[in-house]
């Protein structure tokens, strides 16, 4: 075939199958969702009002739905008034810090989000994060735990965390269906755990999406960083033996954020963990094994700003939590500001250190308070009182530092607040 031939046959096709081809559809317009309030970067406290304007280029619809939610769920739905729609939020329901604002509507092309900055007030909710049913070594099924744990202890936050290697899939199903159903935000927080059990030392896993784990300690560490959960050191004894001698680990660092400190002996293998590197928080479970679950003899307070699920794994990833041996003692330190459990990036000239201690019992005082600073005490503080507030100053060598306060109460009765670290300036 001449080639003057083939090229105009080539044309011809090639118009062929351009006429052939549908036109590109256009796009249908859609409304354009505008946050008149809150503003962007601006701090929320308390309940919020919640405004937004929508704009409806032709050929587009309003929304059916409007959803506004900081950082996901809960949802809020908004009501239209007066050509914008309009809502309240809760911001107590969800952790302190940046959240996304997220507006949803019935078409996701018009969703749209804003930064906000919320603050609230840390309130103190009690807790049993350890305790077991007949599903490994206790007594009874979960749903029983779960009943006396909300009805007869009466807890704020229960956590049963049976045994991982004596756990079927059918029992893991019934400790997440059960957790799940307990779960009553504002009221009553339970969500499932696990006790990984091994002759180097057991930890507990908080909320794990899975049962299987591997079994090499720093295998271990690394799967549960990766997975993002919480995890304890359970009875370490005095440290020097039980989980590797609390060998530091980097990764393990960034996995275990607590450790049960209920004795004096306790006591010792968190210092010893806290002067290996540790970043730990002391938690004052029971790791009960009898139908009592969380009417023992410790708790652990949990700093938040409300009872929500979502607050409670929060507030315990940042380790804002303390031990205590008394059921209702309210107790908040803060270094230079900082809640306990934060390690403050900055560097410091100096430690402002502040401690608020409430206590619902009359005749329930503290007796002493002591301050310290890398594992020793450095100042104590005389109370003799139900209500307590102590403030002082120290100025350490440059470098870093922790701190933390032990209680001592006059019925004997002990508690201690997590730490905070603090790198102190040349």
């Amino acid at each position: 075939m001449p080639r003057i031939l083939l090229s105009i046959l080539v044309l011809l096709v090639a118009q062929h199958a351009t006429a052939a081809q549908p036109a590109a559809k256009k796009a249908t317009p859609v409304a354009k969702i505008v946050v008149v309030q809150p503003q962007a970067d601006q701090q929320l406290t308390g309940t919020a009002d919640v405004r937004i304007k929508v704009e409806v280029p032709e050929g587009a619809t309003d929304p059916n739905a409007v959803y506004v939610g900081l950082g996901g769920a809960p949802w809020t739905g908004l009501k239209q008034d007066s050509g914008e729609w309009t809502a309240q939020i809760d911001t107590t329901l969800v952790p302190n810090g940046t959240q996304k604002l997220i507006v949803t509507t019935d078409n996701k092309r018009a969703n749209t989000s804003i930064n906000v900055t919320v603050a609230n007030p840390l309130k103190v909710f009690f807790a049993d994060l350890h305790a077991h049913t007949s599903y490994s070594d206790g007594t009874l099924i979960p749903a029983v735990a779960h009943e006396y744990a909300r009805n007869i202890a009466k807890l704020d936050v229960f956590c049963l965390t049976d045994h991982q290697a004596a756990v079927d899939d059918n029992e893991w199903l019934d400790m997440r269906e059960v957790a799940f159903d307990a779960n009553e935000d504002g009221t009553f927080v339970a969500f499932p755990g696990l006790e990984w059990t091994k002759k180097w030392g057991h930890i507990n896993i908080y909320d794990p999406k899975t049962r299987i784990w591997p079994a090499d300690p720093q295998e271990f560490y690394k799967a549960a960083a990766e997975a993002g959960v919480t995890t304890k050191f359970n009875h370490p004894g005095d440290g020097t033996v039980s989980h590797d001698g609390l060998a530091y680990s980097e990764v393990g660092d960034k996995s275990v954020e607590l450790m049960e400190v209920r004795q004096a002996k306790e006591e010792q293998a968190f210092i010893r963990a806290l002067n290996l590197g540790w970043h730990l928080a002391p938690d004052g479970s029971d790791d009960t094994h009898s139908p009592n679950w969380g009417n023992v003899k410790s708790w652990t307070g949990i700093l938040a700003p409300g009872l929500t699920k979502r607050n409670i794994l929060d507030a315990l990833a940042r380790r804002h939590c303390y031990s205590t041996l008394d059921r209702n003692c309210v107790l908040t330190f803060t270094v230079n500001g900082a809640s306990m459990g934060d390690i403050i990036s900055e560097p410091v000239k100096e430690v402002k250190a502040a401690v608020v201690v409430d206590d619902g019992d009359e005749n329930d005082a503290t007796a002493k308070i002591e301050l310290f600073e890398d594992g020793v005490v450095v100042q104590t503080h005389e109370a003799d009182t139900t209500d307590c507030r102590w403030e002082t100053t120290c100025t350490p060598k440059p470098g870093k530092h922790y701190f933390f306060v032990k209680l001592t109460q006059a019925d004997g009765n002990l508690l201690w607040s997590a730490p905070v670290w603090v790198t102190v300036a040349e």
